[in-house]
């Protein structure tokens, strides 16, 4: 006797195959939703938006799609080659000889200051290289210039901030033991713990560039 069953198709439910889609919709119109600034707020913006950008990486990083003018870019590439002129004064145009008579010259840096100062220009040439290819992958007309002087004059207000913050320890130091300022340094120099305290000073001016220049590792297409 043949059975009066019959077999049967299930076929997926409309409402559960089109649930997908509308979640998906809903995910865009929800992350693509725009919200209403006030009129202060958009005035803010703009101001920020065409401010000039000396020192501040990350701001130029936030509105990288605004074009950079002639005259902006002119003045980034002055600001550009006065840090680095500071940079290097910093580093090696201290007087670094010492003259003995009968002796003649000769250098008083150590060998640790020299791995130092080697490691910083490396670390900068790093990170200019990394912005290079960042504007390769997704070029912006004149950003270069201006991320590379904007991220040096940042690393050289820092580096000016710890070296104000290192002179006032060793004179409040000083004033404590009853000694001037000069003094107080001098007598630091000569001492055991100078060692130390270049080792420490290497590994906070590496971390200064490092957080100065981290906007030129960053992608431009994000």
């Amino acid at each position: 006797m043949q059975s009066a069953t019959t077999d049967k198709k299930y076929t997926a439910n409309p409402s559960s195959a089109q649930e997908p889609a509308n979640n998906s919709s809903y995910t865009d119109e929800k992350k693509y939703q725009f919200v209403s600034l006030t009129k202060d707020e958009s005035s803010f913006l703009n101001k920020k938006r065409k401010s000039w950008k000396l020192a501040n990486p990350r701001g130029l990083y936030t509105f990288r799609d605004q074009p950079i003018g002639i005259f902006s870019c002119m003045l980034h590439i002055a600001t550009f080659l006065v840090c680095a002129f500071l940079f290097i004064f910093y580093l090696y145009l201290p007087h670094d000889k010492e003259l003995i008579n009968g002796i003649g010259s000769y250098s008083n840096i150590t060998p640790l200051e020299r791995f130092s100062r080697v490691l910083l220009i490396g670390l900068i040439l790093f990170n200019l290289n990394s912005l290079k290819v960042n504007i390769k992958a997704y070029p912006i007309k004149r950003y270069w210039f201006a991320m590379a002087s904007n991220s040096l004059f940042h690393a050289v207000l820092l580096n000016i901030y710890y070296f104000l913050f290192s002179i006032l320890c060793i004179a409040f130091v000083g004033a404590a033991q009853g000694m001037d300022l000069f003094s107080a340094f001098e007598i630091f120099e000569e001492s055991a713990n100078y060692e130390i305290f270049l080792i420490i000073d290497t590994f906070i001016s590496a971390g200064i560039i490092w957080y100065a220049f981290r906007f030129c590792r960053k992608g431009l297409k994000q």
